[in-house]
């Protein structure tokens, strides 16, 4: 490879040439010529830049100041790329590609690229994965950004990113971007042979406005369908949303008095479509934005266009329930799996989540067709023994034993760090 280490005895000069270091005086020296080079990067930087109005250009600026901790970026890179497999810094790396041009030429200046390079790699794997929509290079582009800076490294940066061992972890970020590289191949050669996933969104619904499917949804993949699932005997018009290949609108009302509220649209489209599910179905309720950021389901949707998406299943609200477990909870679980649950449950709330039709069909019809028959009010007893409530409690039961139906353990990960 085009990096190789220093050789024992050997440092950088100020003039970031190649010496021998014969001794201690030596590379005392070699720190008096060029500081910047020996110490490395510095912890911190500070930046600032004022920024008027888009709205009033007559308001004064807005001039905030910030501080960014070369040191922390770098262990986080380390937790990253470890064992630990800890969340990606994606943040902090995107505050760095974003950066003035000044100031990115000044990290360079003062030999200090790397925290650019491995920003660059990170947003690189990122784009790699969930290309922005109709633009498959951008990912692509990060990277070679990436290696240029590499290559146009001093010696010494050099010799940091790939010595034993290693201050920054170049040849593991490396293999990582490598491996995305591969994913995002594949999924092109896919997407171009007509092999696209299929992608379903189901949606239940009762009278709350549906203006989110153009105003914040957006982008679909490519010939996506839509199934709305009625629980208030409304029957919603679809022809505004033209993104979806196809649409339909299914009344779904509730049989008993307490509302089985997204649980029986839910298990209705799996009882119904088991034979023909899609690829991979998105389960939202009628109202997403109380629990979601669209901002991440768009990762995902563009994932799923691209064809690199493969996670099983995937929670997709912010919020995580405090970890639990009560007599109701126990019971909804021994009625649906036929065990005694033991251990606390700590799954991301409301029931929103993205799965794939291999996870639907590790059980059986039969399986989602008791859970069903559990919420629809065909069984008329609540099972946590609440007369007269309004909601079903099997229904809020299943909001926390969603993800275990679908093979996830009973306190998952976050979703950050899984």
């Amino acid at each position: 490879f085009w990096l190789k280490p220093l050789a024992p005895g050997m440092a950088v000069s100020g003039s970031a040439t190649l010496l021998p270091l014969p001794c201690r005086v030596a590379l005392s020296l070699s720190w008096l010529l060029g500081s910047a080079n020996a110490m490395s990067c510095f912890s911190e930087m500070n930046f600032g830049w004022c920024e008027y109005s888009r709205f009033n250009p007559e308001e004064p600026p807005s001039c905030p100041n910030y501080t960014f901790s070369i040191a922390d970026f770098q262990r986080k890179l380390d937790l990253h790329y470890g064992l630990s497999n800890n969340a990606p810094p994606l943040t902090e790396a995107f505050f760095l590609v974003r950066l003035h041009g000044d100031y990115r030429a000044n990290l360079i200046d003062m030999d200090c690229p790397t925290p650019l390079i491995f920003a660059h790699l990170l947003v690189s794997e990122l784009m790699l994965i969930s290309p922005p929509w109709g633009d498959n290079g951008e990912g692509w582009r990060h990277y070679d950004q990436a290696i240029k800076l590499a290559k146009e490294a001093s010696p010494f940066q050099q010799h940091l990113m790939i010595a034993r061992p290693a201050a920054w972890p170049f040849q593991k970020a490396m293999s990582q971007n490598r491996a995305a590289q591969a994913v995002a191949s594949e999924g092109f050669n896919r997407v171009q042979a007509g092999l696209r996933y299929r992608v379903d969104f189901v949606v239940a619904h009762c009278r709350e406005s549906l203006d989110w499917i153009t105003g914040k949804l957006g982008n679909v993949p490519r010939d996506s369908g839509l199934y709305i699932y009625e629980k208030c005997g409304e029957m919603t018009r679809t022809d505004a949303w033209g993104m979806f290949a196809q649409t339909r609108v299914v009344s779904r009302p509730d049989k008993g008095k307490a509302r089985g509220d997204e649980c029986s649209a839910y298990l209705t489209h799996i009882v119904s479509r088991y034979e023909s599910l899609a690829d991979f179905t998105v389960f939202l309720q009628s109202d997403p934005y109380d629990h979601l950021h669209f901002e991440f389901l768009d990762l995902v949707l563009r994932s799923l266009a691209a064809a690199t998406y493969s996670v099983p299943y995937l929670p997709l609200n912010g919020p995580r329930h405090v970890r639990t477990l009560t007599p109701c909870l126990q019971t909804v679980h021994e009625e649906i799996f036929g065990t005694n649950l033991t251990e606390l449950v700590g799954p991301y709330c409301c029931a929103q989540f993205v799965v794939s039709r291999d996870t639907i069909r590790r059980r059986g019809a039969r399986f989602y067709s008791k859970m069903l028959y559990l919420v629809d009010g065909t069984k008329g007893v609540d099972l946590c023994g609440i007369e007269g409530t309004k909601r079903s409690t099997q229904c809020y039961g299943y909001e926390f034993l969603w993800h275990i139906v679908f093979g996830e353990a009973s306190d998952p990960p976050d979703r950050q760090d899984d």
